[in-house]
């Protein structure tokens, strides 16, 4: 198997992977393993048939989308690792070249993880800003918090003054 990488723009990148024949053939007969109990030709029994004689009577590209996904599966992890590239997303896949007895190839569009390029950074100057604050200001941010958490406390043993809460129940 081999890997070529093309960048393309805005974060993504092109894998081309080459599937060795040897390679493509083992997920060729994987496919036929997979499907054999479902053919059906006239003289052999269900399961029975060879490869040979399923593949002159419906063609070779009988068995190529199981086996694309198969060697999919078996290639695309190895080839995003060998690749380098930090891979954000799902592959867009497209097949190049798909035949028996030869390389299977396909490229898988995928987003990668951007590079961040950072300026000099390292000179920049930031004045500091005084904030100059008054008692006044402090006292009524106090106050303000003070009242915000405050809580009520029944008093039975006085009489109401100027700023209590008080539950009035009369009747006229």
């Amino acid at each position: 198997m081999s890997t070529q990488v093309e960048k393309l723009e805005h974060n993504m990148a092109k894998l081309t992977v080459e599937v060795s024949a040897e390679d493509f053939e083992k997920a060729m007969q994987k496919a036929f393993e997979k499907n054999r109990s479902k053919i059906s030709i006239p003289g052999f029994r269900r399961g029975k048939v060879s490869r040979n004689i399923v593949e002159k009577m419906y063609g070779p590209g009988v068995f190529y989308e199981d086996a694309a996904n198969f060697a999919l599966q078996d290639s695309y992890s190895g080839a995003s690792e060998e690749s380098g590239l930090e891979i954000m997303s799902r592959p867009e896949i497209d097949i190049v070249q798909i035949e028996k007895g030869k390389p299977f190839i396909y490229t898988a569009k995928v987003g990668v993880r951007p590079e961040v390029k950072l300026g000099d950074y390292k000179n920049i100057e930031v004045k500091k800003q005084e904030i100059e604050v008054s008692d006044d200001e402090i006292d009524s941010e106090v106050k303000r918090e003070q009242e915000r958490n405050a809580r009520l406390i029944d008093v039975d043993d006085r009489a109401v003054e100027n700023g209590d809460v008080i539950t009035l129940d009369y009747s006229g």
